[in-house]
C-alpha cells in the first residue's frame, strides 16, 4: 500500500490544563505496563468530495481538541515510566492519502499492508519519553477512510482506549453526551518507585501473525461440544471456548515442533478488573486496571477442550475472589506471591491472551456511521493472541502471533480449521 502524507500537526486541548493537574503520577499497575503503543485501526465509509473531506478533517481535529481537555494526560509526554508531564504539547495528528481502494483492502485483507495506516508506524513501538497519543486519518482513492490510533499502554488498557474513542466520537457528532473520565487509579493502586520495568526491545525473530475468524455458528458448535463432555461447565462464554480451542491447538502444534521436549504450557488470560473489585471501579476509571490468571498444563495431563475451558473458569473465579478481599495497595504483593503457584514457569513463558470482546468497538461513530472493520496490527513478539468482536457482536477475530514453525503446523491442523477461518473477507 502506498500512502502520501498530507499534513502533520499537534492537536492541543481546547482549554489549558490546570496547574494542579500538570504532573500525573502513574499507578503501580500503570508502572508495570510496557511502554509500547497499542494500535487500533477503524475503517469507515464517509464523504469523499474535497470540501466534505475538509469539513470532516476540521470536525475530527476540533472534537479531538475538546476531548483532550477532559483527557488531559493524553496530550502530555511520558517521563521515565513513572509520570506524565501534562504540558499540553498535544497529540500528533496526521492526514494522509492512501492510493488504494477501500473495497480491495476489505476483500483481501493483508495484515502487513496495514502498517502505513498508523501514525509514523508507531504500532507496538516504544512510547517512552514520547507523546501518549497519535492519530492518522487516511483517505482512500475510491472513497472511505481509516483512522489509525496509537496510544501508550502506560496509561491505557483496552477499556480506557475504547472509552476514549467513544467519547471523542460523541464530541465529533455533537451528541450532547457528557464526558467524565476519572484519572483516579493512583488512589486505588498507589505508585511504587521500586518497580523498574525494562524497556521492551524489538528483536528480529521468526514470528508470524495470522488473523482467524470464528463465526457464530462455529462458536455454537464448540460450546455444544464442550457442554456435552463437561460435568461442571454448563454455560461457557465465547471467549472461553475460542481460547480453549486455540490453546489446545497450539499445544498440539508445539508438541510436534519440539518432538515432545516441551513438558508444560502456561496460558495467561488478562481480565478487566473494574467490575470485579470491591468496591467496583467504574467504567470511566482511566488507566490500567487489569490483571491476569494462569492456566497451567503439563504434558501428561488431559488437554481436552472441556478441561481447558473449566480451568479458565476456575482461574477467573479465583482471581475475582482474590480481588474482593485485597485492597489496591496490597494487590501486587499478594498477586506476585501467588502468581506462579509452584510452577517452574514464569509468565514470560506464557501464551498471553488479551480479549477486547464486549467493549464498544463497533460503536465508535464520528457522525458518518459505525466502522466497517476494526483491527489492530501485526505483533512483533511471539506467543500473543488478541481477541476482538466481529461486527455482528457474535463472532470473534483472533490475531495469533507464534513462532513461524509452530504457526505453520497450526495452519495444517484440520480440527482447528473446522472452526477457524483463515483471514476471510471483511
Amino acid at each position: 500500500m502506498e500512502v502520501e502524507i498530507i499534513s502533520k500537526e499537534a492537536i492541543k486541548p481546547s482549554k489549558p490544563t490546570p496547574s494542579h493537574c500538570k504532573l500525573y503520577r502513574l499507578s503501580s499497575l500503570d508502572q508495570l505496563s510496557p511502554s509500547i503503543y497499542v494500535p487500533i485501526l477503524l475503517f469507515y465509509e464517509a464523504p469523499t468530495t474535497p470540501q466534505k473531506r475538509a469539513d470532516l478533517s476540521s470536525q475530527l481535529k476540533s472534537s479531538l481538541s475538546e476531548t483532550l481537555t477532559y483527557y488531559y494526560p493524553f496530550a502530555g509526554r511520558i517521563k521515565d515510566g513513572s509520570y506524565i508531564d501534562c504540558d499540553d504539547e498535544g497529540s500528533l495528528f496526521i492526514e494522509a492519502q492512501a492510493k488504494n481502494n477501500l473495497v480491495d483492502i476489505l476483500t483481501f485483507p493483508k495484515l502487513e499492508a496495514l502498517d502505513v495506516l498508523f501514525p509514523d508506524e508507531k504500532q507496538w513501538k516504544s512510547s517512552r519519553n514520547s507523546s501518549v497519543l497519535a492519530v492518522q486519518l487516511s483517505y482512500f482513492d475510491c472513497g472511505g477512510l481509516s483512522i489509525g490510533i496509537c496510544i501508550s499502554h502506560k496509561i491505557a488498557d483496552a477499556c480506557t482506549i475504547f472509552t476514549f474513542l467513544n467519547d471523542w466520537a460523541s464530541q465529533a457528532r455533537k451528541s450532547g453526551e457528557s464526558i467524565c473520565p476519572l484519572f483516579n487509579t493512583t488512589s486505588i493502586f498507589p505508585p511504587n518507585d521500586e518497580f523498574v520495568i525494562p524497556e521492551l526491545e524489538f528483536v528480529k525473530s521468526n514470528v508470524v501473525t495470522r488473523r482467524y475468524v470464528f463465526h457464530p455458528t462455529k462458536i455454537s458448535e464448540l460450546k455444544a461440544t464442550i457442554v456435552s463432555n463437561s460435568n461442571s461447565l454448563h454455560n461457557p462464554t465465547r471467549v472461553e471456548v475460542v481460547t480453549s480451542l486455540i490453546f489446545n491447538s497450539i499445544i498440539q502444534a508445539t508438541k510436534i515442533r519440539s518432538f515432545g521436549l516441551v513438558k508444560s504450557y502456561v496460558l495467561a488470560q488478562t481480565v478487566n478488573m473494574r467490575s470485579r473489585m470491591v468496591p467496583p471501579s467504574v467504567r470511566n476509571s482511566m488507566g490500567n486496571i487489569v490483571w491476569y490468571f494462569p492456566v497451567m498444563i503439563k504434558d501428561n495431563e488431559d488437554i481436552s477442550l472441556e478441561r481447558l475451558a473449566t480451568q479458565m473458569r476456575e482461574g477467573l473465579v479465583k482471581l475475582c475472589d482474590f480481588a474482593k478481599n485485597v485492597e489496591g495497595k496490597d494487590w501486587l504483593l499478594m498477586a506476585a506471591a501467588s502468581e506462579n503457584n509452584g510452577s517452574e514457569h514464569s509468565m514470560n513463558d506464557a501464551y498471553k491472551i488479551s480479549s477486547w470482546c464486549k467493549y464498544p468497538v463497533y460503536q465508535v461513530d464520528f457522525g458518518w456511521g459505525n466502522p466497517m472493520w476494526v483491527s489492530t496490527a501485526e505483533y512483533p513478539y511471539k506467543n500473543n493472541i488478541f481477541l476482538i468482536d466481529c461486527k455482528d457482536g457474535e463472532g470473534i477475530e483472533a490475531w495469533v502471533t507464534l513462532d513461524e514453525d509452530v504457526l505453520f503446523i497450526l495452519q495444517g491442523d484440520e480440527e482447528f480449521l473446522k472452526f477457524a477461518s483463515l483471514n476471510p473477507s471483511i
